[in-house]
């Protein structure tokens, strides 16, 4: 009886964390400069909570996350956020 409740626990946590990649994944293509937005400001978050990770460490987060995010996602994202002449 333990098993099967432990089996069932441990599929539930699985469809959730699938759902979550999903939306966040969507999130991405369709908001990819607030979710850069927002991986810079949790890098930032993390350096005030956690003295050890310093401003210059939080930035190359964040620039690490400007440079990958348009490759990951695609070129649609990056026709999203490029100014048009």
């Amino acid at each position: 009886m333990r098993k099967a409740l432990m089996n069932i626990f441990l599929t539930y946590l699985q469809i959730v964390a699938l759902r979550a990649r999903a939306k966040l994944q969507a999130f991405a293509a369709q908001e990819p400069v607030r979710l850069r937005a927002a991986l810079t400001s949790a890098a930032l978050a993390l350096a005030v909570v956690f003295p050890a990770i310093d401003a210059g460490t939080a930035e190359t987060i964040g620039a690490v996350g400007v440079v990958a995010l348009p490759i990951l996602v695609g070129e649609s994202a990056r026709r999203k956020v490029t100014p048009v002449e």
